[in-house]
């Protein structure tokens, strides 16, 4: 995906961007930023490196800067018809591509209330919302 990217940049003569390719849960922001955005990331965050990770994200932000959030909501039509949807809380699904192979992945579906309860706790001032099907999205900014 990084390789699509820088080419398709290159293409338009953009060169504004920096790719980081880092494992997120030992990666230390060399600088701050104006805002995070992640899309699909959080619910696989596994719940004993949540905490961990949010600190992490406080010190990638510089200050007033936002976390802005897009991921799935728990919707018992929102799974592929191979896939069987867990119980909401389970923690962990199986997935199965299309090459017959199956892998468990971390996967927990956050609520708006639950996840703004939980960063409250850490801190965080947040405002998140779910639309009528499918996904959770929103921003949380230090308190």
């Amino acid at each position: 995906v990084i390789a699509i990217n820088r080419a398709r940049l290159a293409e338009q003569g953009s060169a504004n961007v920096t790719f980081v390719e880092a494992d997120l849960f030992v990666w230390e922001p060399a600088r701050r930023y104006d805002l995070v955005f992640m899309s699909f990331w959080l619910s696989h965050v596994p719940m004993d490196r949540f905490d961990a990770f949010w600190r992490t994200l406080a010190r990638a932000l510089a200050p007033g800067a936002s976390v802005f959030l897009a991921d799935s909501a728990y919707d018992a039509t929102s799974t592929a018809v191979d896939h069987v949807l867990p119980k909401a809380d389970t923690g962990i699904v199986t997935r199965k591509l299309d090459d017959g192979s199956s892998y468990r992945v971390v996967k927990h579906f956050w609520t708006p209330q639950r996840l703004a309860d939980t960063l409250a706790t850490a801190g965080w001032k947040t405002a998140f919302a779910q639309t009528p099907r499918y996904f959770i999205h929103g921003t949380a900014t230090r308190a």
